[in-house]
């Protein structure tokens, strides 16, 4: 039948057949459509043609109910559709590109998009037609024609988002005063997202990735549009939701979206007006406004707090140490991949007594720094928690209470880590756990770790589906990375920079 009802968006211009739905206990065929309301109206006399229509093309053999699903043209709402649509099905496209290479333009119900894209992402773009088949994705979720340009990019300076943004977070180093939100009774809906510190969102002025924020939503809708997967070798089209929602914090309105995983496809249903919450993303500019784009999302409690006084970044070291990497396991390995990528990357590990930021410490530091795509310094030490290891502890890390006695305090080491940490996005293996503790040690020896933030958990579970679970040992061995001692901070923090690097 569904065959049949396409003869319906030839009806009316901005109307199109989405599915039917029959239900056998009330003989109900529930009809569905999208609109753009900038086109066609709902009104009597054309629910009246559609009707009869219906009736013509199908008989009157069940009872019918038309449902129309206003799909308005919303600049917004097609850039990011645009650009999710390019990075989940033209992953060849969207290597160096940005949500800020996307300008749209509507003129009634034609929409043009002028997309810039490097020489390269260029050459291949046009000469596979990728134009025209972005337009028909976007028209099938907008219900508009759309235009698709390629633009080259001229004398293009590869640089990343991150080492852009560096002024800006410079900038909030040398403040004085940061005021930040703590965060309480965290439930999530949407991902994983166990932060206990939010920044102060109305302070930002241009992109800057891998935040928290919280606010008070004011509204919130859900909208759908169209990838593509590979199912069973073969290349499928599935239609998936994402939500649009605007946050309120400190009377200053921030726009926001969200991209939900297949098994969190519905839960943005659960988000109500008035709810507070935090989400964890990244700030992207369009048309002079900035977004966010989340990647999770939790109901919460936030309070308002000021650190005052931030520590700037030491001169010197004067506790610990880096030193320079050098690759004695598997010589070769990675330098055959020759993967580079732009930006200062610092991937950490902490061992600690417990797993409760405000009532355990820390014992060991282990972190690798990246820089252009390969490991250029490393940071260890042990940390004397000034208390009993438990046994468990012990048992997990191998570290005991007489290996730390002689081993300096966190109050001498964290100054150093600090340094070494700054002007890099911090990366860790499910960093919600490392972060808390970085954040309640940096709030109470006025350290502020606000560094963008990545895990390569998430990353894993995106570009490796269907492993047995995500765990470092499990995605090292997928990835061919050696893990000698796992628990140690300092083979984990090793072997997770070896993930992260393949995983980029």
């Amino acid at each position: 039948m569904e065959n049949q009802l396409d003869i319906l968006n030839r009806l009316f211009d901005g109307l199109q057949f989405k599915d039917a739905e029959y239900s056998e206990r009330t003989n109900t065929c529930t009809i569905n459509f999208l609109y753009n309301p900038q086109v066609f109206k709902i009104n009597e006399q054309n629910r009246k043609i559609i009707y009869d229509k219906v009736l013509e093309i199908v008989g009157d053999f069940v009872r019918y109910e038309l449902n129309f699903i206003s799909c308005p043209l919303d600049k917004r709402a097609i850039a990011n559709h645009a650009y999710m649509t390019l990075v989940n099905n033209f992953p060849a496209l969207s290597k160096n590109f940005t949500f800020n290479d996307i300008a749209v333009e509507i003129d009634g119900v034609k929409v043009i998009l002028s997309i810039c894209l490097s020489a390269s992402s260029y050459e291949y773009a046009t000469a596979n037609n990728r134009e025209e088949m972005l337009a028909k994705k976007l028209k099938e979720s907008f219900l508009a024609d759309f235009v698709v340009n390629f633009v080259k990019k001229e004398d293009e300076i590869a640089s990343s988002q991150i080492e852009n943004n560096m002024e800006f977070i410079s900038s909030i180093k040398k403040a004085d005063d940061k005021t930040i939100y703590k965060l309480s009774n965290i439930s999530n809906i949407i991902g994983k997202n166990d932060y206990t510190l939010a920044i102060d969102y109305t302070k930002i002025t241009q992109p800057v990735e891998n935040v928290v924020i919280c606010g008070t939503v004011t509204n919130i809708s859900k909208r759908t549009y169209t990838r593509q997967r590979k199912k069973d070798g073969q290349q499928v089209s599935e239609e998936r939701p994402f939500y649009s929602f605007a946050l309120k914090n400190e009377d200053k309105i921030l726009y926001c979206s969200i991209f939900p995983r297949q098994a969190d496809e519905n839960k943005g249903d659960l988000i109500e007006v008035g709810m507070s919450v935090s989400c964890f993303g990244s700030f992207r500019s369009f048309n002079g406004k900035l977004n966010f784009t989340a990647i999770s999302i939790a109901r919460c409690d936030y309070q308002r707090e000021e650190i005052k006084h931030i520590k700037s970044v030491n001169e010197n070291y004067h506790t610990v140490f880096p030193q320079t990497y050098v690759e004695y396991q598997q010589g070769g390995l990675f330098d055959e991949e020759e993967k580079k990528f732009d930006g200062s990357f610092v991937v950490f590990d902490l061992e600690t007594t417990g797993f409760d930021a405000n009532k355990d410490t820390v014992i060991q530091i282990g972190a690798c720094k990246i820089v252009n795509g390969k490991i250029v310094e490393t940071f260890a030490s042990l940390v004397n928690p000034q208390r009993h290891i438990p046994d468990e502890i012990t048992t997990l890390t191998g570290i005991n209470d007489q290996m730390v006695k002689d081993a300096p305090t966190i109050n001498y080491v964290l100054p150093d880590f600090y340094k070494f940490c700054y002007g890099s996005t911090l990366v860790a293996q499910n960093i919600a756990f490392d972060i808390s503790f970085l954040h309640f040690l940096g709030k109470l020896y006025s350290y502020n770790f606000d560094n963008p933030q990545m895990d390569t958990l998430e990353m894993a579970r995106q570009k490796l589906p269907g492993l047995k679970n995500y765990k470092l040992g499990t995605i090292a061995e997928k990835l061919n990375v050696p893990l000698i001692h796992a628990h140690t901070a300092t083979d984990d923090a090793t072997a997770t920079a070896k993930v992260f690097i393949k995983l980029m």
